[in-house]
């Protein structure tokens, strides 16, 4: 009985599936106001324009596009990159996001991730915006 407990626990534990958020970087992004998130050509789930809008809800002035694309007065470039599934419909079950200074393209200020795996789905709009929310504090920028 006890084995038949442990068994049902470790199935459930694998049904619901543990979702992880990491953060790295100790650079303050609120500093900051205008950010492009850069467009990626397989983004089928429309992260960068759901990112975009997230950050604009934070305060930021955030808009999505190819990088020739970009205001010259772009302060941070936002890149992501996704790991969908599909199981009859599309999901996301990893989202990398990495903050660069617009000066040094090369230089990466912050990073997040978010894994998400599991038989149950979580939506791409909640994990963006817990990623967003996690990554760039609500904008104190003048």
């Amino acid at each position: 009985m006890k084995a038949l407990a442990w068994l049902l626990l470790g199935f459930v534990a694998l049904a619901t599936g543990c979702g992880s958020l990491t953060t790295a970087g100790r650079v303050d992004l609120g500093k900051h106001r205008r950010v492009w998130v850069e467009q990626r050509l397989n983004d089928n789930l429309g992260v960068g324009r759901k990112l975009a809008a997230e950050l604009n809800a934070l305060g930021y002035t955030a808009d999505v596009g190819h990088l020739t694309m970009m205001p010259e007065n772009t302060e941070l470039i936002v890149t992501y990159d996704t790991r969908e599934e599909w199981d009859f419909r599309a999901y996301l079950i990893e989202l990398n996001v990495s903050v660069r200074p617009v000066k040094d393209y090369n230089i990466i200020l912050s990073t997040a991730r978010y894994f998400h795996p599991g038989v149950t789905k979580k939506s791409s709009d909640a994990m963006i915006h817990e990623l967003a929310v996690k990554l760039f504090p609500p904008c104190h920028a003048k």
